[in-house]
């Protein structure tokens, strides 16, 4: 059995950590499955993944091949079998959509051509661009329905609910993405007369005509041909309309499949799966990962259904890391509460070879997530292979630049990830008892990354938010916020709920001129309730729709004497701050930031408002010096916000806990240089006030009073054990070294350390060891001998 409970996936009564890579077994002889999938399992996995891809096993409509009858790599009921076999978990993602680098993303071509009336539509009529299908056709989920009869045939008896392996299964794959990046939604006939349907629900005639301004009789002339090219009298309203539609229209669909799927026994969890990493030049970054999980906001809600990111982030660096954070933080925000943070593709390489990815990306991407609760990670791809039957969309080569080639040798990162998945495995136990621990919140609005497309009458207004989100808020505040180890958890504005000032008593709200009214009444109610709000960098004065909207300026109670575009500011203490926007207030209690010029403006200021406070700081800054990210410490000191990490050198720092005292510290360095810091949390000193290194571009994972084995409890450690070896009178612990000198102390009953040429053991309190390792080896080894 399986159950997602308390942020934990728990196997017939055990509670995992999902350490699982992509393995296709389409793409790999058969004949080498077995080894493949043990060379994953060496590296520490505990989950195969794989895409079933439909157009692969159904090349003939009605000719469905599943168990090798017509090649032998299309014999999914084996390779189910070995990974059983094996003694590892499994994902299975039959699509229909699986993308996969595979001809027409996995649907097979026969159906795109002899059913164009099933195509997507483009707002001038044609085919879609990428020949996305229209998901709710009815053509195409009967056609569906047929493939998903054929695979959960084969999967419901490899179900862990019947012994078997199978623990998760995806539903389509990146839903909404095709649309988003090629700014056309589906116009197909059958779409268009649902939003028509939709918009008869959602509307009343006065609220039609008063939105929308075209008379109600018009209705189905307005859903059916003007949305495909709006005027301008109604653009930035239906825009928007259609926006909110679409998240209806992707869930109905995953909803359906889902049914699909439960109609035909598959009775594990679910997984939704979500996109958004894009490639700048030779960079990737996530500032548009949001857009994804905006388009499937409404996908969040089905019941049994994990959420889980495709997160692609290249060589990460100092300045791109925060995208991660922001990705979980946004993710966790809208998932249900109950799921851990997953990934269902975690970068495991790239399917170009340019550019070249670096062991230590993989190394530092993966701390980074467990660090801010990741409990499930699927590297994708794992394993390289080669496309059979010309359907691979590059031709015939896979290698995807994955830990294991076609052929099987094993790639740089490979015992990076090695090392990762053994360590976690020494851990596991303990680790997905823990959550990570939050400073504050920052406010996650969907809407604000409801931009996947545009026309010439919304575009500025789509330009100027999307713009103003990667400045102000990524590049902005919600990195300085993490540069300051001032961590932050997300909340979703747009749940049903209130927003609790007990469980969120600091809330930092990015802010354009654009807000819906439930949206500022909401926050209206947070500081009426006793919130601290943070609000930054503009007072909203429209609704999403672009009409005037002003509840919660005429709340705060101030007025707006314009904007000036660049210049310097002096906030708080700090004078000649470079600032790219400032709000002018006509305020002077509560002021704490001025234009730096004749004007002297107020830019920022404090207002008792119901029983909560807001700070408004008007000024929004692309964090290009460091002195900005000062400005943002001082402004979390304001409110009582200060990081309980005290460092020497500048590392990133989180920490996961539970409730018995058992404790996790994660430390990454992104920059090519060491650093040396002790380390204080909470004022109190840790690791008995050792100095550490951090090599360039790694991290540490450093456990305080965590039990190794019945018996044995680690205090607390400098280095990282990634191995424990038991047998009846002696256990070894392997560890890997990275401090001149690493420390160690344990409490245990029922073992005693050993010295060794490079041990020092010494005795402390009663069953109480101090363990220093001094070695020019990057491994050693602590052996116990058992208690007489």
């Amino acid at each position: 059995m399986i159950r997602i409970e308390d942020e934990k996936i728990i196997v017939n009564g055990k509670e995992v950590l999902l350490f699982g890579g992509e393995l296709h077994y389409f793409r790999v002889p058969k004949e080498e499955w077995r080894n493949r999938i043990r060379q994953v399992k060496e590296a520490g996995a505990n989950m195969i993944s794989t895409y079933v891809p439909w157009i692969f096993h159904e090349m003939e409509e009605g000719m469905i091949d599943l168990t090798g009858k017509t090649l032998p790599e299309r014999d999914l009921q084996t390779f189910l079998q070995i990974v059983d076999e094996e003694g590892l978990y499994c994902l299975v993602r039959p699509g229909p959509y699986v993308m996969a680098e595979v001809v027409d993303h996995g649907v097979p071509t026969w159906f795109i051509e002899n059913y164009p009336e099933a195509v997507a539509k483009t707002n001038a009529e044609k085919n879609h661009p990428t020949r996305v299908v229209s998901y709710m056709h009815p053509v195409f989920l009967e056609k569906a329905e047929k493939w998903y009869q054929a695979v959960c045939a084969i999967v419901e008896p490899f179900q862990v609910t019947n012994n078997g392996p199978v623990i998760l299964f995806q539903i389509d794959n990146e839903v909404g993405m095709f649309h988003w990046v090629t700014n056309q939604p589906d116009y197909n006939e059958e779409t268009l007369k649902q939003f028509e349907q939709y918009l008869k629900e959602h509307y009343t005639k006065d609220e039609f005509e008063q939105t929308f301004r075209v008379p109600f009789e018009d209705i189905k002339e307005f859903s059916r041909t003007k949305v495909k090219k709006p005027e301008a009298i109604f653009a930035h309203a239906l825009r928007n309309e259609f926006g909110l539609f679409l998240r209806e229209h992707y869930r109905k669909f995953l909803e359906h499949l889902k049914h699909s799927a439960e109609n035909k026994g598959i009775k594990v969890p679910f997984v939704v799966n979500i996109h958004g990493f894009h490639t700048i030049d030779l960079l990737k970054r996530g500032t548009m990962y949001p857009i994804g999980i905006s388009q499937l906001l409404e996908a969040a809600k089905i019941d049994n259904v994990l959420m889980a990111g495709d997160y692609y982030i290249g060589n990460i660096e100092y300045d791109s890391y925060i995208d991660i954070v922001l990705a979980n933080a946004f993710t966790r925000a809208i998932q249900w509460k109950e799921q851990p943070l997953f990934s269902a593709e975690f970068q495991g390489g790239s399917i170009h070879d340019k550019p070249k990815l670096q062991p230590t990306a993989f190394d530092l991407t993966t701390r980074l997530c467990i660090a801010d609760g990741m409990n499930g990670i699927n590297y994708y791809m794992f394993a390289g292979g080669e496309n059979y039957e010309n359907i691979g969309l590059f031709g015939r080569r896979h290698e995807w630049q994955a830990p294991l080639s076609s052929k099987g040798d094993k790639r740089p990162h490979y015992s990076v990830i090695q090392h990762l998945g053994k360590m976690l495995k020494v851990y596991e136990e303990a680790l997905v008892k823990t959550k990570p621990v939050a400073d504050t919140h920052i406010g996650f609005y969907p809407d604000y990354f409801m931009t996947e497309f545009h026309d010439e009458h919304t575009k500025s207004m789509v330009d100027a938010i999307q713009f103003a989100r990667e400045t102000y808020l990524y590049n902005g505040v919600a990195k300085a916020l993490r540069i300051n180890n001032i961590i932050f958890e997300g909340t979703n504005l747009m749940s049903d709920g209130e927003i609790d000032p007990v469980k969120v008593p600091t809330l930092w709200m990015f802010t354009t001129k654009w807000m819906d009214e439930r949206i500022q009444h909401k926050l209206v109610r947070y500081l009426e309730n006793g919130g601290q709000l943070i609000m930054f960098p503009t007072i909203p004065v429209k609704t999403m729709k672009n009409v005037p909207c002003t509840v919660l300026k005429d709340y705060i109670g101030v007025k707006v004497k314009g904007h000036k575009q660049s210049g310097y500011a002096q906030i708080g203490e700090l004078d000649n701050v470079s600032v790219h926007l400032m709000e002018l207030y006509d305020i002077e209690d509560g002021a704490f930031a001025w234009s730096e010029d004749a004007d002297r403006d107020v830019i920022a200021f404090e207002k008792r408002l119901g029983k909560g406070k807001l700070t408004m700081l008007g000024a929004g800054m692309n964090h290009s010096f460091y002195y900005q990210n000062d400005v943002v410490a001082n402004l979390a000191a304001r409110i009582g916000i200060d990081s309980r990490f005290q460092l020497v050198d500048e590392v990133d720092i989180t920490v996961r806990t539970d409730s018995e005292g058992s404790t996790f510290f994660f430390l990454q360095n992104f920059d090519e240089y060491k650093k040396v810091t002790t380390l204080k949390y909470k004022d109190q000193v840790l690791l008995n006030g050792k100095t550490l290194v951090i090599p360039p571009r790694s991290g540490l994972i450093l456990p305080i009073n965590v039990q190794l084995r019945e018996g044995l409890t680690l205090e607390y450690g400098t280095g990282e054990i990634y191995h424990v070896d038991q047998a009846v009178d002696k256990l070894s612990l392997s560890l890997r070294v990275t401090q001149e000198e690493e420390e160690f102390v344990f409490i245990s009953s029922h073992w005693v350390p050993r010295e060794t040429d490079s041990v020092t053991v010494t005795p402390l309190n009663h069953n109480q060891y101090k363990v220093v390792v001094q070695t020019r080896r990057e491994t050693d080894t602590i052996i116990f001998s058992k208690k007489e």
